[in-house]
C-alpha cells in the first residue's frame, strides 16, 4: 500500500465550485479519506464525494449538493487533507 496525502488549501473558485481535483488516482474511490485541517475526519457519501466519472481524467472530491455536510461549511483559505492509496 501507498499512501499519498494531499494538503489543499481552498482556493475562492474550489470554495464555490464545491469540489477540488486530486492530483493522484487512487485504487479504491471509496476508500478515500477527508479532513478539515484544524477540524475533524470527513465520511463519505455523507460529508463528501468522490467522482472518477468527470469529463477529465482526474478524480473529484466534491461537497457540491446540499445533502453534503460540508457543502455551506467550507470556504476560500480552509484547509483540507486527503488521504488514499494509491498503489
Amino acid at each position: 500500500m501507498a499512501l499519498a496525502v494531499e494538503h489543499i488549501t481552498l482556493n475562492a473558485t474550489q470554495a464555490s465550485n464545491r469540489y477540488v481535483d486530486m492530483t493522484g488516482t487512487p485504487v479504491d474511490v471509496v476508500n478515500v479519506a477527508l479532513d478539515t485541517i484544524g477540524g475533524t475526519a470527513q465520511a463519505i457519501d455523507g460529508d463528501f464525494g468522490v467522482d472518477a466519472t468527470t469529463a477529465s481524467p482526474l478524480v473529484r472530491v466534491k461537497w457540491d449538493s446540499a445533502g453534503y455536510a460540508l457543502y455551506s461549511q467550507l470556504v476560500t483559505n480552509d484547509r483540507i487533507r486527503i488521504i488514499y492509496d494509491r498503489s
